[in-house]
C-alpha cells in the first residue's frame, strides 16, 4: 500500500488535562494548513561505548522520544469580530492568552490627555478589561487618532496607553473600543494541545504540545503563520483518514496599500513597506525525568522580527541616531479594512538595528532587525483581531 502526500488531515483541541486526549473531532477542529512536516518520532540516543575485538556501532539507547509537527496557516480574521479566529486554540498553546470584546464599547470621555484616557461612566468596573485593546476616537478633540491601552484601572474608568497620542484627547472625545479578541503573550498557566496527524490512514497522536509561532508577510502574498509544535509520543495507529470540516477558516487578503494599513515604525507614520516579519521565539522543552513525568514546557521568549522599507531622509526620520543611541519606539500594523477580517500587530517598544540596504524595483530599501521588549510585562507583541 502507498500512502498519498495529498492525503492528510490535521485535527487539534485544546487540552483540559495535560497530556490526556481531548478527542478532537473532524466537523470542529480540522485545520487548514500548508507546508506540513510531520516528524513522528524525535528521538535523543545515548551512546554505548563498548570496546569489542572488532570494529563496527554499538547500538545505542534511546534515552528520549517525542514528536514534532510544523504547518503553515493563512493569517485572517474569523469572520465576525469578536470573534476568535479559527486557529485560536494553536496560539493559546504557544504561549498566549486570548481576551474577548464581543461587542463594542463606545461612549465620550469625561477626561482626556495625551496618554490616557478616562472612559464613560458606562464602561467596564474590572481591572485589565480593555488591557492590549485598540481604542479609536471618532469624534470631539483629537478624532482619527488610534491608541493600545497599556492598562485600566476599573474603579475610575482610566485607560493608559502604549505611547501618548499626537492631538491631546478631553471631555468632549468621542471613542470606540471595537468588538476585538486580543492575543497576548503569557509567563504562567500555560496551555496545551493535542494533535492527530493523519497520514493517507497512518495517524499520529501527539498529545500535550506547545509550540511557538512566527508571520512573514511580503509585499503581493499572503500572509502566513508558521507553527511549530513539540508534543509526547504515542504509538501510531491504522486509522481512516477523516472528512474534514474547514468552513471556520475564511479567505485571506493580499498584503498591499489597500489591505495593509497604519504602519507605525517607532514613531514614523509614513513608512512604506515591503516586507516585515515576527517571530515570537519561545523556547520549548521536552523533559523525562526521574520523579517526574513526561511533558513539554515554554521555558522563555524572545520575540524579534524584520522590517524592510523605502530609505529615507535623515529628515523625515533619523534612524541611525535612534538606533546608535537604542531609543525605543512603538510598531504597529493593521491587516484587513472589513469587521471581521481585520488583524492588528501591535508592540509597545521595539529596538531596531543592524540597518542594510536592499533593492525593490529599483527603489532603495532598508532592512532593518526588531527586538519587542516588554512594556509592563507579558504585552511586548500584540495580535488584535477585529
Amino acid at each position: 500500500m502507498s500512502f498519498l502526500t495529498r492525503k492528510r488531515a490535521i485535527l487539534s483541541k485544546i487540552e483540559t488535562t495535560y497530556g490526556v486526549d481531548p478527542t478532537p473531532t473532524a466537523g470542529l477542529d480540522a485545520l487548514l494548513m500548508s507546508n506540513l512536516t510531520v516528524s513522528p518520532l524525535e528521538m535523543t540516543l545515548a551512546q554505548r561505548q563498548n570496546i569489542k575485538a572488532y570494529m563496527g556501532n554499538n547500538p545505542n539507547v534511546v534515552a528520549a522520544s517525542y514528536s514534532k509537527v510544523s504547518f503553515d496557516i493563512e493569517l485572517a480574521g474569523s469572520g465576525t469580530a469578536g470573534t476568535a479566529p479559527a486557529y485560536d486554540e494553536l496560539l493559546r498553546a504557544c504561549g498566549l492568552s486570548a481576551t474577548a470584546l464581543a461587542t463594542p464599547t463606545t461612549g465620550t470621555a469625561t477626561a482626556g490627555a495625551a496618554g490616557s484616557m478616562t472612559l464613560a461612566v458606562g464602561a467596564s468596573a474590572v481591572d485589565g478589561a480593555y488591557n492590549g485593546m485598540t481604542l479609536y476616537t471618532t469624534g470631539g478633540a483629537g478624532t482619527g487618532q488610534a491608541a493600545v491601552i497599556a492598562g485600566y484601572v476599573g474603579a475610575t474608568k482610566t485607560a493608559t496607553f502604549t505611547a501618548p497620542l499626537a492631538v491631546v484627547t478631553d471631555a468632549t472625545t468621542v471613542y470606540n473600543i471595537p468588538a476585538q479578541v486580543v492575543y497576548k503573550p503569557v509567563s504562567g498557566n500555560l496551555e496545551s494541545v493535542a494533535f492527530y496527524v493523519n497520514v493517507d490512514g497512518l495517524r499520529h497522536l501527539m498529545l500535550g504540545a506547545r509550540g511557538t509561532v512566527a508571520l512573514k508577510a511580503s509585499a503581493q502574498g499572503i500572509p502566513m503563520l508558521t507553527f511549530t509544535f513539540t508534543g509526547l509520543y504515542t504509538t501510531p495507529t491504522d486509522t481512516t483518514i477523516p472528512a474534514v470540516t474547514l468552513s471556520a477558516f475564511q479567505q485571506p487578503l493580499a498584503i498591499n496599500n489597500k489591505n495593509t494599513v497604519g504602519v507605525n515604525l517607532s514613531g514614523y507614520l509614513g513608512a512604506v513597506c515591503s516586507d516585515f516579519s515576527f517571530d515570537f521565539a519561545n523556547t520549548v522543552v521536552f523533559r523525562s525525568l526521574p520523579g517526574g513525568s513526561e511533558n513539554v514546557v515554554l521555558t522563555d521568549r524572545k520575540p524579534v522580527g524584520s522590517v524592510t522599507f523605502e530609505a529615507t531622509t535623515v529628515a523625515a526620520k533619523d534612524w541611525w541616531t535612534m538606533m546608535r543611541n537604542v531609543v525605543l519606539g512603538p510598531f504597529s500594523v493593521t491587516h484587513g479594512t472589513v469587521a471581521g477580517n481585520i488583524v492588528k500587530i501591535d508592540a509597545p517598544q521595539q529596538q531596531m538595528d543592524s540597518p542594510s540596504y536592499g533593492d525593490k524595483d529599483g527603489i532603495t530599501m532598508l532592512t532593518c532587525k526588531q527586538s519587542f521588549i516588554p512594556q509592563n510585562g507579558n504585552d511586548e507583541l500584540v495580535l488584535s483581531f477585529m
